[in-house]
């Protein structure tokens, strides 16, 4: 059965439309993934895992990225838009350092802990605000960082003193 000329038209009409859609899916998705604002995209972090054990004894395993690099470190948790509650990242420092974190381009809440080269944690940030560009310091040298989500640390119930198990820590 031939096509009337109103089924040709919207079938030509598909074939110019169609490069005009998979052109928009390619723009969309580097827009969604927080790369359309100019973001370099994010370095390799390696994967590990620690263990957070609590003034009671309880112990937390946690699935971790690392950031050593300054490069990492610059970067951290920036644009991601969803990070596990067993999840999170590590900012080492070769030695111990009076650190500030910020959330810029941040767009997840976080839970920030300051580890002291014991492994016992120095200061707690909780709830640290998305996108807020106020420093927010350790109290005193430490020679890490653990960013979770927010809220971990009440969910958690970490406090300070707590010990983080992980090897770049002395016991």
């Amino acid at each position: 059965m031939p096509l009337s000329p109103a089924l040709k038209r919207y079938k030509s009409l598909l074939w110019l439309l169609a490069p005009l859609a998979v052109a928009a899916i390619l723009f969309v998705w580097p827009w969604a993934q927080g790369l359309a604002d100019g973001a370099a995209p994010a370095p390799a972090f390696p994967q590990d895992t620690m263990v957070i054990e609590r003034a009671d004894g309880k112990t937390l395993p946690f699935k971790i990225e690392v950031a050593t690099t300054p490069e990492q470190h610059a970067y951290g948790l920036m644009y991601r838009r969803h990070l596990d509650t067993d999840a999170g990242m590590i900012f080492l420092w070769e030695t111990p350092q009076q650190v500030a974190m910020w959330m810029k381009n941040t767009y997840i809440p976080l839970d920030m802990l300051y580890v002291a080269a014991d492994g016992r944690i120095r200061n707690i940030i909780a709830h640290a605000e998305p996108l807020n560009l106020t420093p927010l310091p350790s109290d005193g040298p430490v020679k890490a960082v653990i960013e979770l989500a927010g809220g971990a640390v009440d969910a958690y119930g970490l406090k300070t003193g707590d010990r983080v198990v992980y090897k770049a820590f002395n016991p």
